[in-house]
C-alpha cells in the first residue's frame, strides 16, 4: 500500500470501530486516540465472509483467508473434490484458476442459475468451453442448503461429496456505517447522494462497494474494480469541491467491457452497454487473457503514476439519469 501512496499521506494502521459524525471523530478498535476530520471518505470495501457462510467453508476475501485456502489445496490428495459455491465472475475465475494450477484435483462449480447466463451467446460459449476444457464439473440451478466437512446438500436434497468447499456466493460489506448510526440500505451499505456525500452528514463521502448510490444514477453499478476506480475519483473531486466551497457534480459512470480470467493466459472480453448489458461482441482465448492481465498491470501503474499528476483518470459516462418512484430502503 505504501508504494501506491504519496509520501505526504499519513498512514494509520488500525481497525475503525466507530465513526462519530456529530463530533467528526473516527474511533479505533485498539483504543488509540480517535482521529478528527474535516472531510471523511468511507471506502471500506467488501468481502466474501458473510452471515450464512458455513464455518467449514473457505473464503478468500483477504490475504489471510486466501493463504489458508492455498495451503488446504496443496494438501489435498489426488482426486479430491473442490467445490466452488457461487458462479458469478469471481466463482468462474476461481474455478478455472484452481483447475489449471491443481490438475490432480476435481473441481466443481455450483450455481443457483445458469453459468455465464448474463453474457452474450459467444461470451457464454467461451466461458463454458474453457470450463469444460479444464475439466470443471458444473452444477446449475442448485442452491446449497448445508455444508459439512465432506458433504454439500442442495435445496433439492442431493448430497454431494466435497473435500474442500470454497464460498464465492456473493459479497457483503462491513457493518461500520450501521454501527455508527449512519443511514444504510438493507445490506449495510452507506446511503450517499448523487455526488457521493452522506445524506445527513455532507462532510462524509463514500466510494466503492460499501456505498449505495441513488438508483437514479447508479442502479446499474456492480461491485467491481470497474466501479470502484471512478467512484473513488469522483469522491475525491466532490471532497475538493466541498473544501473549496464549490457545488460537486453528479456521478456519471458507465461500462464498456467485462474482463474475465479463465486460468493463466486465457480469458473472455465481453463488450457491454453503459448500463452493463451484454453486447453481441465478445473475444475469448489467449488474446483475451493477455488483455485482462495488461489491464490489471496498467491499473496499478496508473495508481502509482497518480502520485505525480492529477486529473488523468477518465471513464465512460453512464446512462441518462432515471426517475425513481420508490425511495431507497434505509434503516
Amino acid at each position: 500500500m505504501r508504494s501506491l501512496l504519496s509520501g505526504r499521506v499519513n498512514i494509520v494502521e488500525d481497525s475503525a470501530s466507530r465513526i462519530d459524525p456529530d463530533n467528526r471523530r473516527v474511533h479505533f478498535a485498539s483504543g488509540r486516540t480517535p482521529v478528527g476530520y474535516d472531510a471523511l471518505l468511507y471506502a471500506v470495501g467488501s468481502g466474501t465472509a458473510s452471515p450464512g457462510v458455513p464455518d467449514n467453508a473457505y473464503g478468500f476475501g483477504d490475504p489471510e483467508s486466501a493463504a489458508r485456502l492455498r495451503t488446504r489445496l496443496s494438501r489435498l490428495d489426488q482426486g479430491a473434490v473442490v467445490s466452488i459455491v457461487g458462479a458469478g465472475l469471481t466463482g468462474i475465475e476461481l474455478a478455472t484458476e484452481i483447475a489449471q494450477q491443481h490438475p490432480q484435483l476435481r473441481v466443481r462449480l455450483m450455481s443457483r442459475g445458469i453459468i455465464a447466463g448474463d453474457l452474450s451467446r459467444s461470451g457464454a460459449q467461451a466461458v463454458r468451453g474453457r470450463l469444460a476444457a479444464l475439466g470443471v464439473h458444473v452444477v446449475e440451478n442448485a442452491e446449497v442448503q448445508r455444508c459439512d466437512d465432506r458433504t454439500l446438500t442442495t435445496s433439492g436434497g442431493e448430497a454431494l461429496l466435497s473435500d474442500c468447499t470454497v464460498w464465492a456466493a456473493g459479497f457483503t460489506v462491513p457493518c461500520l456505517a450501521r454501527d455508527s448510526g449512519l443511514r444504510t440500505d438493507a445490506q449495510g451499505r452507506l446511503l450517499v447522494s448523487g455526488s457521493l456525500s452522506c445524506l445527513e452528514y455532507p462532510e462524509i463521502f463514500g466510494a466503492g462497494d460499501a456505498v449505495r448510490v441513488p438508483d437514479s444514477v447508479g442502479r446499474h453499478l456492480r461491485m467491481s474494480c470497474a466501479s470502484a476506480l471512478p467512484l473513488g475519483d469522483h469522491a475525491a473531486d466532490s471532497i475538493m469541491a466541498r473544501l473549496e466551497n464549490r457545488s460537486p457534480a453528479t456521478l456519471s459512470v458507465g461500462y464498456m467491457i467485462r474482463c474475465i480470467s479463465l486460468g493463466r493466459r486465457y480469458g473472455v472480453i465481453q463488450a457491454v452497454t453503459a448500463d452493463d448489458r451484454p453486447r453481441r461482441f465478445a473475444v475469448g482465448g489467449r488474446l483475451a487473457g493477455l488483455a485482462k492481465e495488461q489491464i490489471c498491470r496498467l491499473t496499478l501503474s496508473w495508481i502509482r503514476g497518480e502520485m505525480r499528476r492529477s486529473g488523468s483518470f477518465a471513464w465512460p459516462k453512464g446512462p441518462l439519469p432515471v426517475d425513481v418512484a420508490v425511495p431507497l430502503e434505509a434503516r
